[in-house]
């Protein structure tokens, strides 16, 4: 039985934006349509650059699985290729994308692989040079009650300290906590434990290494290399200084003006952008165009680009590349012929042209991921007692919260206003009634009463009712909003992966894999789990803290 049931739901799910209506047009910039415009072959990159890179590699590939000690070696194939993607580490295994990414490499490689007759494997550049610790030091998930939990790290400021440079130390960043918090939200689902294990970070581990670890227990069988820039540093330190001889600022401008042309505009401002940084005790620090050539913040005087490429090459390990300038240095660095990524990444990309033909680097094809939402069995029901479609909430970014405004039956008031009227009348017959027996009469009175009572406490249990249901239809209102469109955002970009293996296991994973297209770029709905009997409510008792 398969793990999952997966459909390609409409292209404007997603809600594609302006770039992708352009992307065609750029100058210097190949989007391939089929696998025949992806030129696969990389005569430039030398057998010596091949060996070393698998020499570097490979050391930090002794535990994973064989597959990618294969793809490791393969690298030193005079005509072997790679497809890359990447992206900064997060906590957890950061936002679902980052799976999806991985996956989509794969399967390009596989198939330039099959369609090229040559070898072709795919690399995850773990981006841990990068230091926005506020973006990767949480994570979120559903909790029991169906809202969004933020699960975070204590002792974790916003330096500027690379990923990669810090350390997680189980006292100082509660790990003990954040792994207890995750098993509570967990709860009993039966893969708990194998999942705390591979997603918690250890004491000792970087928050790069962490992320490399989770993404080589998910992934390793399928060969994916996750490499981390620290393994490659003096390669991608030589690759910076010698692109530093070409015209950086001019070129970057040309690309940018390119983008105007055709009414877009460029995601990244070179002029004001960090091309490149100096990492030392304080952290990263950049460097813009400026002056001569380059300066750091604040600082009254430049150095020329001969300049800063030879402190470059002096002390390797001090620096690294902004996001402009990675995506050249990456492809230096390594034997790409494609780059799978987002929209957000591929229109900084199309800016790098005229720069890539200046400095003699090649023109890496740039493919749209893959998008996907993941649906458990309870969702899709919830879904369905909504009477609302998995694509329509998920192009809304939402289920319209309405239900909540539903007032009470107009029979509660009716029911009332009849007790309150036989109430009257019976009253009304006391007197007549005493004429004939004083302590009749007095019964009646109570009678009227207690019938006034007892229907009021009728319409009060009535109400409850009422007030269940609309509130078990808030709840599902909740369920599908926040497990489809958390935050408003599509699922990928907001939850984490933990809940889904420690309740689906990870088989669907390469379900998910075979179902995507090497070039396709669409919105893959993913159903998790066994599909209800039958449809039952939602009716979980509410928190009273709401």
């Amino acid at each position: 039985m398969p793990a999952a049931r997966i459909e390609l739901i409409a292209s404007d799910i997603e809600k594609l934006p302006p770039f992708a209506r352009v992307c065609l047009r750029v100058p210097d910039f190949k989007v391939p349509l089929d696998l025949a415009q992806i030129e696969c072959a990389r005569d430039d990159f030398d057998l010596d650059a091949r060996r070393e890179l698998a020499e570097r590699l490979l050391p930090h590939a002794e535990n994973s699985h064989v597959a990618v000690l294969d793809a490791i070696r393969t690298l030193e194939h005079p005509r072997a290729c790679a497809v890359v993607t990447g992206q900064q580490p997060g906590l957890l295994g950061g936002p679902l994308y980052s799976l999806y990414k991985a996956l989509h490499a794969v399967r390009l490689a596989r198939s330039l692989s099959q369609a090229h007759e040559r070898p072709v494997v795919a690399i995850f550049w773990n981006h841990a040079d990068d230091h926005d610790i506020a973006e990767a030091h949480h994570a979120w998930l559903l909790n029991e009650n169906l809202d969004l939990q933020r699960l975070g790290l204590a002792g974790l400021s916003s330096g500027k300290q690379p990923l990669s440079r810090i350390v997680f130390d189980e006292e100082k960043h509660r790990l003990g906590a954040l792994r207890a918090a995750l098993e509570q939200s967990l709860g009993r689902e039966p893969n708990v434990e194998a999942e705390l294990q591979r997603f918690v970070p250890r004491h000792g581990e970087s928050f790069a290494q962490a992320f490399t670890r989770a993404l080589n227990s998910l992934l390793g069988h399928l060969g994916l290399i996750v490499l981390e820039p620290d393994w490659i540093r003096e390669p991608m330190s030589r690759a910076l200084a010698g692109l530093l001889s070409a015209p950086v600022g001019e070129s970057l401008a040309r690309g940018e003006a390119n983008l105007r042309a055709l009414g877009f505009t460029p995601t990244i401002e070179s002029a004001s952008a960090a091309l490149l940084f100096r990492v030392d005790e304080r952290g990263r620090q950049p460097l813009r165009l400026g002056g001569d050539g380059y300066r750091y913040d604040g600082e009254e005087g430049s150095r020329r680009a001969d300049e800063l490429a030879a402190e470059i090459v002096l002390s390797p390990r001090e620096w690294s590349p902004g996001a402009l300038l990675r995506p050249i240095v990456q492809d230096l660095c390594l034997p790409s012929v494609a780059y799978v990524g987002g929209w957000g990444e591929l229109s900084y990309l199309a800016q790098l042209g005229p720069l890539r033909k200046a400095a003699g680097a090649p023109l890496t094809a740039a493919v749209p991921r893959w998008s996907c939402t993941l649906v458990d069995p309870q969702t899709a029901d919830a879904a369905e007692q909504l009477d609302v479609t998995l694509g329509a909430v998920i192009a809304a970014r939402g289920v319209s919260q309405t239900t909540e405004e539903a007032p009470p039956p107009p029979v509660i008031a009716e029911l009332r206003e009849i007790a309150e009227r036989a109430a009257k009348e019976l009253n009304s017959k006391k007197e007549a009634l005493a004429e004939l027996d004083r302590g009749i009469a007095v019964n009646l009175g109570r009678t009227g009463a207690q019938i006034r009572s007892l229907v009021d406490k009728l319409c009060e249990k009535a109400e409850r009712v009422h007030a269940n249901r609309s509130g078990r239809s808030k709840r599902l209102v909740r369920r599908v909003t926040n497990t489809l469109a958390p935050r408003g955002e599509l699922q990928e970009r907001v939850l984490c992966l933990p809940p889904v293996t420690a309740r689906f296991g990870t088989a669907w994973i390469d379900e998910v894999f075979e179902a995507m297209g090497p070039l396709q770029s669409g919105h893959l709905l993913v159903k998790l789990g066994d599909e209800p009997a039958a449809t039952q409510p939602d009716d979980t008792p509410e928190d009273d803290s709401e």
